[in-house]
């Protein structure tokens, strides 16, 4: 890639809301990310969240899951829900225009808006394999604590 085309590369990057049903070919692309990067999501999260590039192909996704969590409910006397996400962006996209990380924005926001629609507190866990992502996000800035952290880098992440 040349200069002139990294420098362009912004300008058709789109991160998108959809339903995995109505847009099963969408879903099916993110699923095809996944498996290619060796994310493999729960059963229970699906791709509602996706990055487009200017060719209108699937680069990247999130996939999102939204859920009661009854001990902390009952340890919190109130509804507490948990989001739970996995991001993959495709390998030739890694790196470039941070992909990732705006998925990671996107997905945030996501959880303030069902916060709201549901009028209830919840807490994001996610799982990242990617060491060095793992150490930024737990900078204050991003504000993740690590929750569980192995061997080869990867690390469950939490925040409140």
């Amino acid at each position: 890639m040349n200069f002139l085309e990294w420098i362009n590369f912004n300008e058709g990057l789109q991160i998108l809301h959809i339903n995995p049903e109505d847009d099963w070919e969408d879903a099916d692309q993110a699923y095809q990310i996944a498996k290619m990067v060796n994310i493999r999501p729960d059963r229970n999260k699906e791709p509602t969240i996706i990055a487009k590039n200017k060719n209108d192909e699937v680069i990247g996704a999130a996939f999102t899951s939204w859920t009661n969590d009854h001990d902390a409910s009952q340890q919190a006397g109130e509804p507490i829900a948990k989001w739970d996400f996995d991001v993959v962006v495709h390998p030739q996209w890694q790196g470039y225009e941070m992909v990732g990380m705006k998925l990671i924005k996107q997905a945030e926001d996501e959880r303030k808006n069902i916060e709201s629609m549901y009028n209830q507190k919840a807490y994001t866990r996610l799982w990242v394999v990617n060491p060095k992502l793992a150490k930024i996000l737990q900078h204050p800035k991003y504000g993740y604590d690590a929750e569980s952290e192995y061997d080869d880098g990867s690390a469950h992440l939490i925040k409140y």
